[in-house]
């Protein structure tokens, strides 16, 4: 029987779910633990950059935390980046440092969620041995055994329509991530959602943000790197590339 727990975290929420009940305390256990590092260093970083300049230190979780970061600005080709002279950042995690060019601040945003995501469902299969979903705030990362069925999904497309919410099963080891115009932007946006599979969270979710800027580009960019999604038009037309897994219907 799936179990799940969930409280607010890294200004978000953080829900993880098993397979057996049994598993549940361990998960919590570790994934709070987690969480609880990463807002740890990022508090410390964020008190600290007020007055810092050039190479600075990094704590090792959040050196792991920008590396993401870099790795999304490469893969989406500079769409979304930390800040506007990326190219320039130096991270080195064996000094654990990251430099940035002068007068530009290095900004973690919401990668880092999905990063984390991926980092503790890993570490509940690496270190427990447990198959487990993760979900920050709607980053969803799994990992190891599935229940029967797979783990259903309910996607927020912003407007169910008569049938409510599509739901998908998640029955493969990676991420999945949705990206939304916000209302005071949704009128210069051409998606009004934007769902994305991938092998990783970290990968859907940048994914994601780049077809939000990409526009009517999207579904072209996204089959050219056999990502599957759901795009949901501002005016509601639904586009799907190839591979989105079959849905079903929430009310």
């Amino acid at each position: 029987m799936v179990a799940s727990a969930s409280w607010d975290a890294l200004g978000t929420w953080c829900e993880v779910l098993t397979v057996h009940e049994d598993d549940l305390p361990d998960v919590a256990e570790l994934a709070r633990s987690r969480v609880a590092d990463v807002e740890v260093a990022h508090a410390r970083w964020q008190r600290e950059s007020a007055s810092a300049t050039g190479s600075r230190a990094i704590d090792p979780v959040l050196a792991d935390a920008a590396a993401a970061v870099l790795r999304t600005a490469e893969f989406t080709g500079g769409l979304v980046v930390p800040l506007p002279g990326w190219r320039a950042v130096r991270l080195d995690p064996d000094a654990l440092t990251l430099t940035v060019p002068d007068g530009e601040e290095f900004g973690f945003g919401p990668s880092v969620h999905a990063w984390a995501a991926d980092w503790i469902a890993q570490a509940c299969l690496d270190e427990l041995g447990v198959g487990c979903l993760v979900n920050l705030g709607g980053d969803i990362a799994t990992r190891g055994e599935v229940p029967d069925g797979g783990w259903l999904v309910e996607i927020d497309d912003g407007r169910p329509g008569p049938q409510g919410h599509p739901v998908i099963s998640m029955g493969w080891p990676g991420g999945l991530a949705t990206s939304a115009a916000a209302a005071t932007d949704a009128g210069h946006r051409t998606w009004r959602t934007v769902t994305v599979a991938a092998r990783s969270c970290e990968r859907a979710s940048a994914a994601c943000a780049a077809a939000m800027l990409l526009g009517d580009a999207a579904p072209r960019w996204l089959s050219q790197r056999e990502l599957p999604a759901r795009l949901v038009h501002t005016g509601g037309v639904i586009v799907q590339t190839n591979g989105w897994p079959q849905q079903r219907w929430a009310v």
